[in-house]
């Protein structure tokens, strides 16, 4: 037996269910979705560690296009621990997506007509598929220009000028600075080679710049030192260095949001599909639907502008392709009944 059928296919007219009985399918489905999601945490255990790279790129990409430290902060002890489960309920989460919106579909389709519950047993695959295409559209894009935008309005406050004047020195105590009288010239000063990666097999005492790393590195015997290199004209007075927890739990709450905000197609056909919101009723009230969509997208999303827009202007491109897919189901089951048998 599927998950879309009782013992008897009738319709919902015909053997209504109580209040308990739906509370007690609803509970059944959770709790599937519990143990579903629970065995996809524990098959992330293992790989978590090269997980957690695949979830810190974008953040050391944002990081080192605005000169800032590549890493982050842990300020409790047992941040490291969660980390650690954060980001195996992250990727549990995406693994276990299909089967849990296959239990919601299911939950819904216990209410619905016999010939409904047979075409939202075809929304299961479309649903999973527009999770994971919001998964990945949130990583892919959303979230580096996310961090982009934060990251740099973090360094746009210029560092102020720390040369003292007179009365400042007299002020601080401040040592006066002697030049030496005798030093070489800049043409004749060492010079530090660049490369676009670390040499091979540098020997103790070498010193070189990684460009893209935008660091200062020396080599020590079996081991390479290294310094975080900032431009000097763009130092910022507030230097972003973001705790990791707080990280994960920001692309945790992406994750979600953007996988949940993929299903408006979906559920503007069903409230189409099932009468419960015909296609002229959606467009006549269109300018309600927008404000609602901008309301939950500022609910789902992280409180920046950026991640706000990013959220509503693909939930609103859907809601209008929503309402085009449910369009052209109205014609044509409006032609197939007008079609003389």
């Amino acid at each position: 037996m599927t998950l879309f059928r009782r013992k008897a296919e009738t319709d919902p007219d015909d053997a209504r269910m109580t209040l308990g009985e739906h509370l007690e399918e609803l509970r059944g489905a959770l709790v599937r979705s519990l143990c579903a999601l629970l065995l996809a945490c524990l098959l992330c255990i293992w790989p978590a560690k090269y997980l957690l790279e695949i979830i810190a790129r974008p953040m050391v990409l944002a990081l080192r296009r605005h000169g800032q430290p590549d890493s982050f902060l842990a300020t409790a002890p047992v941040e490291s621990l969660l980390v650690y489960i954060k980001v195996v309920l992250i990727f549990g989460l995406v693994i276990s997506a299909p089967y849990i919106l296959h239990q919601l579909w299911g939950f819904i389709a216990k209410g619905l007509y016999r010939h409904e519950r047979r075409w939202v047993r075809h929304l299961v695959p479309t649903s999973v598929g527009l999770f994971l295409a919001g998964v990945v559209f949130m990583y892919l894009f959303a979230l580096l220009l996310s961090l982009n935008f934060l990251v740099g309005f973090g360094g746009w406050l210029p560092l102020p000028s720390a040369q003292p004047t007179a009365l400042e020195r007299v002020l601080l105590h401040a040592p006066k600075i002697e030049v030496p009288a005798t030093q070489l010239a800049i043409e004749e000063a060492p010079v530090v080679p660049l490369y676009m990666q670390d040499p091979c097999d540098p020997p103790p005492g070498a010193v070189w710049v990684n460009i893209p790393d935008a660091k200062l590195k020396v080599r020590w015997p079996g081991e390479t030192h290294s310094v975080q290199l900032t431009r000097d004209d763009r130092r910022a007075m507030v230097t972003t260095h973001f705790r990791i927890g707080e990280y994960l739990s920001f692309v945790l709450i992406l994750t979600i949001a953007f996988g949940l905000a993929f299903q408006m197609p979906l559920v503007v056909v069903f409230l189409a599909r099932t009468g419960i919101t015909p296609v002229a009723t959606l467009r006549k009230y269109r300018k309600i639907v927008i404000l609602l969509v901008v309301f939950i997208a500022g609910l789902l999303a992280p409180p920046d502008l950026l991640s706000h827009l990013m959220l509503t202007a693909p939930m609103l491109l859907l809601f209008e392709l929503g309402l085009w897919l449910a369009a052209r189901g109205e014609k044509s089951d409006a032609s197939a009944t007008e079609t003389p048998s």
